[in-house]
């Protein structure tokens, strides 16, 4: 019996230790759940986003963005343009067509609010770009690329003092390129397809609206070569000549004199 009681106590003693060990951890959970970590002020957080972009962590960075728009007052003529436009850019860089769907949105909305801001050129240059950067190939439908000129043409028509300006004309050029090549591709299918007066009806568009196209001179040879297949030699000598005047050593001028001398004009 006094063995049993001994025991007995020696369990009771391990269990209450047990049980105080418990509320002991328990007190102690509760305290660091009451613990509530410090908000961080608006600008802070604003760096911090920022060493994201510069560590090319762009999700992270527009999270914190995002975060930022929800706690800046929208009377803030400081800070909250920088988060609005910096949010595009995080979009921006990250690339993907949804991705650039986001920072057009982005752009549009500090263009809406800022519009006469320093950051105004470059969110309308970028605007243009996010319509740039989802144009299709040449061979593709080119509404996007009429949609990036547009856009491109308001830098200089807004801001016409930005650096942009010079940027955006860059730009242009690269999508009447292809705007060029677009119908250059199609003019050469109805000439394969020996339906010479859509291809010159094509080629002559090319030469009217894109003087500066990388393939002009193949151009006008092609041109030429569909007005002498019309039975229209009279206009065909007519850009074989502005052929040799232009291109004297060009890659289709032999080719050239050749459908002269067939056609016993040479």
């Amino acid at each position: 019996m006094r063995t049993r009681s001994l025991a007995a106590r020696r369990f009771c003693g391990r269990t209450v230790r047990a049980g105080c060990a418990l509320i002991l951890l328990f007190a102690l959970g509760c305290h660091r759940q009451n613990k509530v970590k410090p908000i961080e002020p608006v600008e802070q957080v604003y760096k911090q986003a920022l060493q994201k972009m510069g560590k090319k962590h762009y999700f992270a960075a527009r999270s914190l963005f995002q975060s930022l728009l929800t706690r800046i007052p929208q009377d803030d003529r400081a800070l909250l343009p920088l988060v609005q436009i910096r949010l595009g850019d995080a979009f921006y860089l990250d690339g993907g067509i949804l991705n650039l769907g986001e920072a057009l949105g982005a752009y549009r909305n500090f263009l809406t609010y800022y519009p006469q801001r320093e950051e105004a050129a470059y969110a309308q240059y970028q605007v243009g770009m996010c319509y740039f950067g989802q144009v299709l190939a040449p061979d593709r439908d080119q509404d996007l690329t009429f949609k990036a000129i547009a856009e491109f043409e308001k830098v200089e028509r807004l801001y016409p003092d930005s650096p942009y300006v010079e940027r955006a004309g860059a730009r242009i050029l690269e999508c009447r390129q292809r705007l060029a090549g677009h119908e250059f591709g199609i003019g050469r299918y109805y000439y394969k397809r020996k339906q010479y007066l859509a291809a010159a009806d094509r080629f002559r568009v090319i030469l009217d609206k894109y003087p500066h196209f990388s393939r002009t001179e193949e151009v006008i040879y092609l041109l030429g070569c569909s007005l002498f297949a019309t039975s229209n030699p009279d206009e065909g000598r007519l850009y074989f000549d502005r052929l040799f005047q232009e291109f004297p050593d060009g890659h289709f001028t032999r080719p050239a004199k050749s459908l002269l001398k067939k056609q016993g004009k040479g």
